[in-house]
């Protein structure tokens, strides 16, 4: 892997991590390219630890760059949101059960990150949010399809509407992490040890069909989003968001 994701296979399951600490793991078309390669290259394993390095797990797109680096154009931004996507297709498809250890912050695509996970284990300091229609963007990482089977259709448009903040105590009521610990990162490597215990086929064909039960219309989502995005990337409120926050971090 490159530097922006590695693959740790020290421990008892293998660790996918982000290594953009000093961004704070914030999304950009390497990661993107990276993280879809470490998951497709550990998605046989029978349980696999997902996490980011440093004080936060990811805080989403990095504002300060763009998804279409290379030429600016529609085509190579809708090829950023397909990798987007194919990280959410390949963490719910892959026979690997993904146990996300979140500490600091998931923000946006780092939030959706996170619940394409099958177990989330949160840190006492975690806060999440779902920035996109406040900055004029829309959602990806089929978490219009998730986010409703986790906690409900109306809270669910509660959360992605209003964009607040979601504290640990609050994440874990309602359904978005599976526990709430100390320290997120360790706990998940112990629960990934003590699951990896179980027999590869009965983790996986257990994850399948409840992906099925729970999201069987994902494909369709995924695709919606990709239109949705690529068509509030394209207005002007967007592009007046992206350069506010330029003018704000600079």
């Amino acid at each position: 892997m490159s530097a922006t994701v590695s693959i740790d296979r020290d421990g008892a399951a293998p660790v996918v991590r982000l290594e953009r600490p000093q961004r704070l793991n914030a999304i950009n078309v390497a990661l993107l390219e990276d993280l879809v390669a470490a998951l497709r290259e550990v998605a046989e394993e029978r349980v696999v630890v997902l996490e980011g390095a440093g004080r936060a797990f990811c805080v989403g797109e990095d504002l300060k760059e763009t998804l279409a680096p290379q030429t600016g154009s529609g085509t190579e931004l809708r090829r950023a949101f397909a990798l987007l996507q194919e990280v959410t297709r390949v963490l719910t498809g892959a026979p690997a059960v993904f146990v996300a250890a979140v500490q600091g912050y998931a923000v946006g695509g780092g939030a959706e990150l996170a619940l394409a996970a099958d177990l989330v284990v949160g840190e006492r300091d975690l806060r999440m949010r779902f920035p996109e229609v406040t900055l004029g963007h829309a959602v990806t990482g089929g978490i219009s399809a998730r986010l409703p089977a986790l906690v409900g259709l109306l809270r669910a448009k509660e959360l992605l509407l209003t964009g607040r903040w979601i504290e640990a105590d609050e994440a874990l009521a309602l359904g978005l992490l599976s526990r709430v610990e100390d320290d997120a990162r360790a706990a998940a490597r112990v629960w990934a040890a003590e699951l990896a215990r179980s027999p590869a086929r009965s983790l996986a064909v257990t994850k399948r069909g409840l992906e099925l039960g729970a999201v069987a219309h994902q494909e369709t989502v995924l695709a919606a989003e990709v239109d949705a995005a690529s068509w509030c990337f394209a207005a002007q409120d967007a592009q007046d968001s992206i350069a506010e926050f330029r003018s704000r971090h600079a």
